[in-house]
């Protein structure tokens, strides 16, 4: 329940306050971090963390790949 408090603050600065991508990724990275704490399996874990390592500037770069793949 507290997570999707978090992401709704985010969701409403994200749409209504003009807050950058930047701002929002770092606290959904946070949350991401918190949901991989709760995996019982190492391996499991040790998945998840590897995916949250991401920086944002890949993540950014990855996300205008997609953008200029997708059709539209």
């Amino acid at each position: 329940m507290r997570y999707r408090t978090l992401f709704g603050l985010i969701f409403v600065c994200v749409v209504t306050a003009g807050c950058s991508t930047k701002m929002a990724y770092f606290p959904a990275q946070e949350m991401q971090r918190a949901q991989c704490d709760k995996q019982t399996d190492l391996q499991e874990l040790q998945r998840c963390r590897a995916q949250i390592k991401q920086s944002y500037e890949d993540y950014q770069r990855q996300r205008e790949e997609v953008k200029q793949t997708s059709p539209q």
